[in-house]
């Protein structure tokens, strides 16, 4: 069994992998196949301004694993960043926390002593988790103390990481650390609430989680080329109808914990900031936008306007 300090290592890899539950990428994993092409758009950023009497908002979705080819980013983003004074994020990226988040995660996703995965998982599902832990070159033992969600999640990163996606180019990465010292950087969600999002899951929903995932892993790297090309295109209702519509379809429970409850959270705490005063940039993940429940619907409802340059 992983000793306490190796599961905190391996942790340190969940900060990343709850900015791919943000950005709607974790929907790669509990998605029915979508449409064989996205429709073409214009190329806009995906990014949307939002004011008020007495401030201003951008709005920047995110992509949290990225590739090279995406930088430099598009001079409207640079702008908006520039002018403002705060970076709000999901949750800051400094080091403290990304450690606290980490340790967290790391004993939600553990079972306690005696417990093993062997015992919540029907042969079939163990039988398939086995192969594909065989495949990617992982030994069974060094997860068999996990639960079936950080098993899930952790082999997302890895299968994200060898098609050469990587989480120092993620674009909130990017910009927190170029905020250091330089700006305000603060977070719409609390630690415990990013921790609750996956401790709270029942037994049934992280093995119906883990079995769809295992059967999406060959998928990843063609959704994840699609996912850029929405988001050069700044294309938020194509990027809600490729990661998360299909994800309301077929897994409601996990739609609801993983997208629609935190939208209704992070689209309050920008209000919050629309009734301060000054320049905000805010950015999260690019799934969250669009869509019947996405924040910027959600802002509309409330009587903004965002616009998008």
């Amino acid at each position: 069994m992983a000793t306490r300090p190796a599961l905190v290592g391996r942790a340190r890899g969940i900060c990343t992998l709850r900015r791919l539950a943000g950005a709607g990428l974790l929907a790669l994993l509990v998605m029915v196949p979508a449409p064989a092409q996205a429709a073409a758009a214009p190329a806009r950023p995906f990014l949307w301004t939002i004011t008020s009497p007495t401030a201003t908002v951008h709005l920047l979705g995110s992509i949290h694993l990225a590739t090279p080819d995406i930088y430099p980013l598009d001079p409207r983003v640079e702008a908006a960043f520039q002018a403002a004074g705060t970076l709000v994020l999901e949750l800051p990226l400094d080091p403290a926390t990304q450690v606290q988040v980490a340790a967290r995660m790391a004993t939600a996703g553990t079972y306690p002593p005696g417990d093993v995965i062997d015992l919540h998982l029907d042969r079939a599902l163990l039988e398939a988790l086995q192969q594909r832990l065989r495949k990617s070159g992982i030994a069974f033992p060094a997860v068999r103390s996990q639960r079936p969600w950080l098993v899930a999640l952790m082999l997302l990163l890895g299968e994200m990481q060898r098609l050469g996606f990587r989480p120092e180019l993620g674009v909130d990465l990017h910009l927190a650390t170029r905020a250091q010292g330089q700006k305000r950087i603060l977070g719409l969600e609390t630690v415990d609430e990013q921790v609750a999002i996956f401790a709270g899951m029942s037994d049934a929903l992280q093995q119906q989680m883990l079995q769809d995932s295992l059967g999406r892993l060959e998928e990843v790297g063609e959704q994840l080329r699609r996912t850029l090309a929405l988001w050069r295109a700044g294309d938020a209702e194509g990027m809600y109808e490729l990661l998360m519509g299909p994800m309301r379809a077929e897994f409601p429970d996990i739609y609801q914990r993983l997208v629609a409850e935190r939208n209704r959270r992070m689209a309050a705490a920008i209000e919050g900031y629309l009734r301060g005063s000054g320049v905000t940039f805010v950015v999260v993940g690019s799934g969250h936008l669009g869509g019947p429940d996405g924040i910027l619907p959600l802002l509309r409802a409330r009587g903004y306007r965002p616009v998008q340059p």
